[in-house]
């Protein structure tokens, strides 16, 4: 494709694989990586979901033999809210994403070819986030530690858990309010206390959340 389009430049905004060297050292290219400067690796997002980061951001680099660790070209920050990782792909993400891209084709097109002088943190590789990074510990996690490992996993296939001895995956969860909470006082971390519309009160060491 590149070879009969001949691009000026490549964008790569949704990238699962690496760019063969047979494209990035014969045409630009862009990789929008969902993460702030220095960040590194598939889940990103997952992570700082998960430990509750209060700033992330996008970066836009510039593709070579490395994931993730080319030339920085733009980034944008933004402060995190308290929501799953679907809706932060669709609202901050995105505009961040079109920020930093929209800055690194003007700095294209102006005629800029190498990557504007930029102070950046050391590079730091963070793994495929899987189900043992996300297991929820019902006898001691408080509900915001359950809920930031329920958002992280937002869409297929959740979080593994296990309800009544069979493994099954939570999603959609909700925190409950201390006038719901005050009727159960007296129940174990953990322990199944209603079901209204569907979804599942169950007991956190200082709450509950709805699933």
């Amino acid at each position: 494709a590149v070879a009969m389009a001949r691009p000026d430049l490549v964008l790569a905004p949704f990238l699962k694989r690496r760019i063969p060297a047979t494209v990035w050292q014969r045409v630009p290219c862009f990789v929008v990586h969902p993460g702030p400067p220095g960040d590194q690796g598939p889940s990103a997002l997952d992570w700082a979901v998960r430990d509750r980061e209060a700033q992330w951001g996008v970066t836009v680099l510039q593709a070579n033999g490395a994931f993730d660790a080319g030339p920085v070209w733009a980034h944008a920050s933004f402060p995190m809210r308290a929501a799953t990782k679907g809706s932060l792909y669709r609202r901050e993400v995105t505009r961040a994403a079109l920020q930093a891209t929209l800055a690194v084709v003007e700095r294209f097109a102006a005629g800029e070819r190498e990557a504007p002088p930029l102070a950046l943190p050391t590079l730091a590789w963070k793994p495929l986030m899987r189900q043992a990074d996300r297991a929820i510990h019902w006898s001691h996690d408080d509900t915001a530690t359950v809920m930031a490992k329920l958002r992280c996993a937002d869409g297929q296939p959740g979080v593994l858990d296990a309800l009544w001895g069979q493994a099954c995956h939570l999603v959609d969860a909700h925190t409950a309010s201390a006038a719901t909470m005050a009727e159960f006082t007296d129940r174990a971390p953990g322990e199944l206390l209603a079901v209204r519309d569907g979804a599942l009160l169950r007991r956190t060491v200082d709450g509950g959340v709805w699933i």
